[in-house]
């Protein structure tokens, strides 16, 4: 079968992007505790392929949850998008870290914390690049996140109309990090372009 979407990924393409899951959570989790100065550990991630309306099933809160996000472009070896959503609970554990107060309110983050959580998504977003590039050999390029805060369900939707040819579906990572023992969720969407998700896995030598 051709690799024509994400919903032609077989198990095989699955299992090489749980890896790229899996190294880039460990790179994450190295990155995430040297920046806020806690322990990090994460879970195994699942990477699954959903639907725009069956993540939205999934995720808690729902669609009108309002959460914190970035969005970070990719070129060069891989293009496209990662979309990685943090809940209130993980934003107010990186606020707490860096100025000593907690969050009351999502809407009410100063420029300085906004710049502050914008660090996190670009170093999140690199440890997934950097897992790519350990597995594959591409060069992948990020350029500077953008910082959103806004209803779920619109961040969620930017990728999906942005990169329509990959139709309705999502490359959901699924991980679960532990802060100081304190479980919470960050869900980070990995949106390269079909033509992307060939040229990966022609390097790895994975027929498509």
């Amino acid at each position: 079968m051709s690799l024509n979407g994400y919903k032609d990924l077989n198990p095989v393409h699955l299992d090489v992007l749980t890896e790229v899951g899996n190294i880039g959570s460990g790179n994450a989790s190295a990155a995430l505790s040297n920046l806020i100065s806690k322990n990090v550990e994460v879970e195994m991630p699942q990477v699954k392929i959903v639907s725009f309306q069956e993540a939205m099933d999934q995720l808690p809160g729902g669609a009108e949850q309002v959460v914190a996000g970035t969005m970070t472009r990719m070129s060069g070896g891989m293009e496209g998008m990662i979309l990685l959503l943090m809940d209130r609970d993980f934003v107010n554990t990186v606020i707490k870290s860096f100025f000593g107060h907690d969050v009351n309110n999502l809407l009410d983050l100063s420029e300085d914390e906004d710049s502050a959580l914008t660090e996190v998504g670009n170093i999140m977003s690199g440890a997934y690049v950097s897992a790519v590039g350990q597995l594959s050999g591409l060069e992948v390029k990020l350029e500077s996140p953008g910082f959103h805060i806004d209803m779920m369900g619109a961040l969620m939707s930017v990728p999906v109309i942005e990169f329509g040819e990959v139709g309705d579906e999502l490359l959901y990572i699924d991980k679960t990090l532990s802060i100081d023992g304190k479980r919470m969720n960050t869900k980070l969407f990995l949106i390269p372009t079909i033509e992307s998700l060939q040229k990966l896995m022609r390097e790895l030598g994975i027929e498509v």
